[in-house]
């Protein structure tokens, strides 16, 4: 067989660990990889249907290699069919991230829709698309991923967070959420038996939240919601002394009575919190958002407002947060 007839016959939409050379992608092998200094290397498909493609194609997107500094990305680079687009002036592109830059990682899966993000404290997120089927093998970057957090303390408002989720932690064994949230539980109890000091810190169901306003507009938004009703989502909030995990939905806020199965990992490390904002959601009552920022990275839930979660992360904001 040749190198293309190979990665060919092995070609499908899952995410696959390279443990060889003869794994690499062809696209990538001019890259120099040093397959026993790593930690985990992990080549995702292009999202093709295997009807599509053949043995000539450049069948791999990406190719993840994690070791103990860094996260290298290497990229397929996409020609764009715009006329007088300039042609790309090499087939793949290289990005790295430091770990200790690594702010947060996160994981949504929607059913075979998928995406892995990796939040650094300065610059532009990276984010990874592949099949959801390869969900188990994107848990190990995401745990792998999540180790790193360790190699630095909690800082004042990681140590504040966790003074004030030790009132509340309990066993993720003791999570109750009602029937249309048990995944999240389940999620959670995944997540715990892979860390065993991850405790659950506060919980809420889902629940249909209405807009705010007054007269006819408002008389509108109520008919149209009570067709098409606007959910906030449940989640988990959990962690131990080096992560805060947020388990959830794809989304915070969905309309509609489509019955939603996606999941939702974001995983922040401790260390790597600057502050804490709340505010009220500036359409829906009863609904908070909480962002948390670290550098340039802000992330934002939408939390019913006074529910555990909101308390308990509302309560570590920065008082006086930087401007800017």
């Amino acid at each position: 067989m040749t190198t293309e007839t190979t990665e060919y016959a092995r070609f499908g939409p899952w995410v696959d660990e390279v443990t060889t050379p003869d794994d690499v992608p062809r696209l990538y092998r001019d890259h120099p990889i040093d397959l026993t200094s790593t930690r985990l290397v992990l080549k995702v498909p292009r999202n093709i249907a295997r009807r599509d493609a053949d043995p000539g194609m450049d069948l791999y997107d990406h190719l993840l290699v994690l070791d103990d500094a860094r996260l290298t990305a290497l990229s397929r680079t996409v020609t764009t069919s715009r006329r007088g687009a300039p042609a790309p002036t090499r087939p793949y592109d290289v990005r790295e991230i430091a770990l200790r830059d690594v702010a947060a990682v996160h994981d949504v899966v929607s059913m075979l829709d998928a995406s892995l993000t990796l939040h650094p404290r300065t610059g532009r997120p990276l984010t990874v698309r592949y099949n959801g089927s390869s969900r188990q093998t994107v848990d190990r970057l995401v745990d792998a991923l999540r180790d790193s957090f360790g190699a630095a303390p909690a800082g004042s408002v990681g140590r504040r967070l966790l003074d004030a989720a030790h009132l509340t932690a309990a066993p993720p064994q003791d999570v109750r959420l009602g029937g249309d949230d048990t995944a999240l539980r389940a999620d959670v109890l995944a997540v715990a038996r892979r860390h065993a000091q991850l405790r659950a810190w506060a919980w809420h169901e889902r629940r249909v939240v209405h807009r705010y306003g007054h007269g006819l507009r408002a008389a509108a938004h109520r008919v149209t919601h009570a067709v098409s009703p606007m959910t906030l989502h449940g989640a988990v909030v959990a962690g131990d002394d080096r992560a805060l995990e947020v388990v959830g939905r794809r989304a915070w806020l969905v309309r509609g009575r489509t019955p939603d199965h996606s999941a939702s990992r974001l995983v922040v490390g401790l260390a790597t919190i600057d502050n804490v904002t709340a505010q009220p959601h500036p359409a829906y009552q009863d609904t908070a958002t909480v962002t948390i920022r670290a550098g340039d990275c802000a992330l934002a839930a939408d939390l019913p407002d006074k529910s555990a979660a909101h308390v308990l992360l509302s309560g570590v904001a920065d008082r006086h947060p930087a401007v800017g």
